[in-house]
């Protein structure tokens, strides 16, 4: 699906027989740096010590991505996973890796950490920024980077967008249906100079291109009102309300995948195992839903004060609650050859952050010196509410079923003692954190900038966890599989099991920081080397942010915190009259105090590291007026650097691609076409934990590498109508997109798929 701004859009907005141009940073003649939003960095992307991938809203819409998940395919090292073993739990919404860390819970908006398994649509996002690295300026973090996205806001011009799309695909179901309205509109005569008003609506219906059954559908609403735009002081007030109503897909069970189940002979020419339909659904179309509310609202004040002080504070409230209930196919060496079992599961989640920030920056002079100064505090509350249901009266959580690999039941008439409810045990958990930071720019000797800075931080997490009563089950007999039901050995008596509670805490005091000389050469270059840290305490993993009594999780409030390095050399330069940023860096990103458990004495220690280090290039501007080119590359040397138990020494980590890339170029022809085409690559991944080898009974542990190939074409036929035809996967590749951590199921990716837009600007 494609929302406001589509590639044909951009060229048929311009004054009547005139091209629309694209935003400053890709055609101006004049420098017009590509710019991040957030008050902490203190200089342009091009002089930042840090590799930054900046993807404008132009490039993620002429692609007709719709999810933060299609956008993020335009920056290199991402990879996707399909949640946990079970289903329902962590499986939803944006997850992936970067550069071989999980990296879903470093999704920020606005500069706020965004919480749960939410799908971040596109419909009200202006950009989207991806920072390699630690993320020294946001506090607690991973190793990787984070992704900041950018929310829409008022502007002072009257525009308004209306966009319907209709999708369809070479496989069975996928057709849906997009409509997309962005209205802006300046209040003249307002009693505050600088009013205006802005509101973004979307609803989306439909199939999921290639699978039978599964449904994606959402709708959102997103109004905002700005005062004093052009003066200096402007209040921004935003309010967004996300609704998904799906039903979900947990793909395909390993074993019906022939490049995943260890051959005896060499690997089938097809993907898939003979029989398999590639679009076999193994949920329970009538019994599988999930429901998705994610409301936030915010609430912005900047002013620029004569001496050049710019103060700013926002406020931001979230929330977002999930329900699902998900049927997800299994499949290991223990399962019966050509079936497959099936585990029904429910889950509930509630996250909630309030979150409030004041910012200071500023520009001065001591003696020879410029400084570039940013400084802040930061104060927020995050809840998370995650209450246990159970799908069966007896209170088994995960009932299990068996069906055919090749003719799984989507309907049955009936399931054994199904009784949805939720169990009375529940964990809840807070996190409080408060937060002091400074970061200054310093240029110096007319060719050299030095930069760099330090967060102070306060944690405080408290949990509490209840325990479900449990009453008396009796002693069960043996029985025979059945069509849909597995067989099951004699059980015997279970003793009644009171209710409990237990309470952990932790509370921490870290700091975080990055320094990085910076020279330049010409005005438009800049030669650099960098060093930055995060730390990631214990509870701040994961949606769920709770802590583990586990002796050798990361999240036990007994360890130390996990903590994260990033050395860095690169250069960036500007071509093309500053349209085209070009950007090369060496790196080596070490996370560590990784807890594992001695194999010799079986006592839990944190000497463990995990090294990720590499290379890596990317493109982004224009090389003419008419000419966009958005590209990538990366090549990544992952591994364990200590070792942690008799087995581990030399894995990789997780669903890492040691090579990876993307390429996105459109051009505008004479006559008001656009042509568009994009390749993607994606090295071999494989499902291998940092600190244990994979099990004999699981199937999957790697993913094939993959090519995708995408194209674009759009015609202006005024300077308010336009069309446009993407294609997706051209080859109509079969290819693996996600794997889960167990390696039992697979996600496949969409085939030949298309989105036919029309868009009226007005």
């Amino acid at each position: 699906m494609v929302a406001q701004g589509s590639a044909a859009a951009l060229r048929a907005d311009g004054p009547e027989g005139q091209p629309l141009q694209l935003p400053a940073q890709f055609v101006s003649s004049e420098r017009t740096p590509i710019a991040t939003n957030s008050p902490k960095f203190t200089q342009s992307v091009a002089d930042v010590p840090q590799m930054i991938d900046v993807i404008p809203a132009e490039v993620y819409h002429a692609q007709a991505a719709t999810t933060l998940s299609d956008v993020l395919r335009n920056t290199p090292g991402i990879t996707f996973f399909a949640g946990e073993g079970g289903g329902a739990n962590r499986t939803g919404g944006d997850a992936f890796y970067l550069r071989g860390f999980d990296t879903s819970n470093s999704i920020f908006i606005d500069g706020v950490r965004q919480e749960g398994a939410v799908v971040h649509d596109t419909f009200n996002l202006g950009q989207v920024a991806v920072y390699k690295g630690p993320s020294s300026e946001n506090g607690r973090g991973g190793t990787a980077g984070y992704i900041d996205l950018e929310t829409k806001v008022p502007s002072r011009h009257a525009f308004g967008d209306a966009e319907y799309t209709h999708g369809f695909s070479a496989g069975e179901s996928g057709v849906n249906d997009r409509v997309a309205l962005d209205i802006n509109q300046p209040v003249s005569g307002a009693p505050v100079a600088g009013t205006a008003l802005r509101l973004n609506l979307m609803d989306q219906e439909g199939g999921v291109p290639g699978r039978r059954y599964a449904q994606n559908n959402r709708w959102g609403v997103a109004p905002s009102l700005a005062f004093g735009l052009g003066t200096p002081t402007r209040v921004f007030l935003t309010y967004e309300h996300l609704y998904e109503h799906n039903l979900p897909d947990y793909g395909i069970p390993s074993t019906a995948v022939a490049s995943l189940v260890p051959p005896a002979t060499p690997s089938a020419p097809s993907l898939y195992s003979p029989g398999v339909s590639p679009s076999s659904f193994y949920g329970f179309a009538d019994y599988d839903r999930e429901r998705v509310t994610d409301d936030n609202g915010e609430a912005r004040i900047e002013h620029d004060f004569a001496s050049g002080l710019k103060l700013g504070n926002q406020t931001r409230y979230d929330v977002d609650r999930r329900f699902v209930e998900s049927t997800s196919p299994q499949g290991n060496a223990t399962t019966p050859a050509g079936m497959a079992t099936l585990s029904h599961a429910i889950n509930a989640t509630s996250n909630t952050i309030i979150s409030n920030q004041t910012n200071l920056a500023a520009t001065l002079e001591t003696g020879p010196l410029e400084h570039s100064l940013s400084a802040g505090l930061e104060l927020s509350r995050e809840s998370a509410d995650n209450p246990t249901w159970a799908a069966n009266a007896l209170g088994t959580p995960n009932p299990a079923y068996l069906v055919g690999i090749y003719a799984p039941v989507n309907f049955p008439v009936a399931l054994l003692n199904y009784a949805p409810h939720p169990t009375g045990a529940d964990t809840y958990s807070r996190i409080g954190t408060a937060a002091l930071y400074g970061f200054d720019t310093v240029r110096f000797a007319r060719r050299w900038e030095l930069t760099g800075g330090l967060r102070l931080e306060r944690y405080d997490v408290d949990e509490l966890s209840t325990t479900a009563a449990a009453p008396a089950i009796a002693a069960g007999a043996a029985r025979p599989a059945t069509a849909l039901t597995p067989a099951s050995a004699a059980t015997s008596a279970a003793a009644a099991v009171a209710a409990g509670t237990a309470e952990m805490e932790a509370a921490r005091t870290t700091a975080a920081g990055k320094v990085g000389l910076v020279c330049k050469p010409a005005p438009e270059g800049s030669l650099y080397l960098s060093w930055a840290s995060s730390v990631r305490p214990p509870g701040t993993s994961g949606a769920t942010n709770t802590l583990s009594a586990t002796a050798a999780s990361a999240d036990n409030p007994l360890l130390q915190p996990e903590t994260a390095y990033n050395y860095e050399a690169g250069v960036k330069w500007e071509f093309f009259r500053d349209r085209l940023l070009a950007s090369f860096a060496l790196f080596r990103s070490v996370n560590t105090g990784v807890p594992a458990s001695d194999p010799i004495t079986g006592l839990v220690d944190q000497t463990s590291d995990q090294t990720v280090q590499g290379a890596e290039l990317s493109l982004a501007g224009k090389i003419t007026r008419a000419w966009l080119v958005y590209a990538g590359y990366a090549h990544l040397e992952p591994k364990v650097s200590r070792e942690i138990s008799a087995n581990a020494q030399g894995l990789t980590l997780p669903l890492l691609p040691k090579d990876s890339g993307n390429l996105w170029t459109t051009y505008a022809l004479p006559g008001n076409f656009t042509l568009g085409a994009g390749l993607q690559y994606m090295g071999e991944t494989e499902r291998l934990q940092a600190t244990q080898a994979p099990t004999a009974t699981t199937f999957s542990n790697q993913v094939p590498a993959y090519w995708l190939v995408n194209a674009m074409i759009s015609y202006a036929v005024n300077r308010r109508l336009s069309f446009q035809l993407n294609a997706g996967n051209l080859a109509n590749r079969s290819y693996i997109a996600s794997l889960n951590n167990n390696g039992f199921r697979v996600n496949l990716g969409a085939p030949r798929s298309f989105l036919l837009s029309a868009e009226y600007k007005f």
